[in-house]
Order: C-alpha cells, then structure tokens, then sequence
C-alpha cells in the first residue's frame, strides 16, 4: 500500500492509501499508483513511493500520453503536490509496459499468496483477459496468458523474445 496525500494549502489534509499497481523505474518492485491527475480520462499519471517506504514522495504527470512522467512535483508539506521537482534517482520512463487506455482495467494479482503482486490481470471492455507474468523476476512482462474471448479459459500463451 502506498499513502498519499492531499489538501488545499490551507487546513486539515486527507490520506488515501491505494496498493501499487505499476513499477515505473523498472527494479521488479511495485512503487507507484497510477491515477489521472491532468483530467485526460488516463490512468497515464502517478504517485511514486522511491524509497520504498509506503508513502508516496513525488507526484508524475505524462502529459502527453506517450507513456513516460513528463513533469515530476513533490508535496509543499500540506497536501499541495505543486512543486516542481527532478525525477527521483533511477525513475523517468515508464519500465513496465503502456499505461492503461480507455476500455481497460489493469489489476495487481497475488498469485502465491505472499501479499505481493505477482502478475498483473488486464480486462478489456469487451470482456478479453490477459494475465502478464514476469517469470524471470527482471521487472518486465515476458509470458503473457491470453484470454481471448472472455469464458476464463486461456486461448493463447505470447512470449517476450529474449
């Protein structure tokens, strides 16, 4: 889980507590929450906990939906992320594959039970899963399960090439 939180610059603040759900330096670990901070209907926008001690110490905007944090803040210290910060060290791209689009929900899934994500479901609009795995531990999909029409019954297996 990773806190983050905010206010008005002016009296009490707000925490929210959401899991991560994206690895945007590329370690293997979970170390943000995507969310739409710019109002363009994307989950493109995040909430970075870099010292992985559950509370989030930058906020990351991608602008440009292109998939990489343009613009980086930090809190003022009372709720107010509005100032404009470098990347924290070993962040800036996003490493772990596109950013959600419309039409779908990307989840975190605990396959051992051990409480950390082990793979992330990915459900279209249309009702099609897909299960991507890191199997080799390096932080980047490369086994994706394929659920194509939508009846819990895996249709296909992609593979990364090395």
């Amino acid at each position: 889980m990773i806190a983050h939180t905010f206010g008005t610059g002016f009296g009490e603040t707000h925490t929210w507590h959401a899991p991560a759900d994206a690895d945007l330096n590329g370690d293997g670990r979970l170390d943000s929450v995507r969310l739409d901070f710019d109002g363009d209907g994307l989950a493109d926008d995040a909430m970075i906990d870099a010292d992985g001690d559950g509370v989030a110490e930058y906020a990351a905007l991608d602008l440009d939906d292109d998939g990489t944090p343009d613009t980086y803040f930090t809190d003022t210290g009372n709720g107010v992320w509005g100032v404009r910060s470098p990347p924290p060290s070993g962040f800036g791209a996003v490493e772990s594959g596109a950013p959600p689009k419309p039409g779908r929900q990307w989840r975190p899934v605990d396959l051992d039970g051990d409480g950390a994500p082990d793979a992330t479901l990915v459900t279209f609009a249309d009702g099609r899963r897909e299960l991507h795995l890191d199997t080799d531990g390096d932080g980047r999909t490369d086994t994706v399960l394929v659920d194509s029409d939508g009846d819990g019954v895996v249709d296909r297996v992609r593979h990364r090439d090395p």
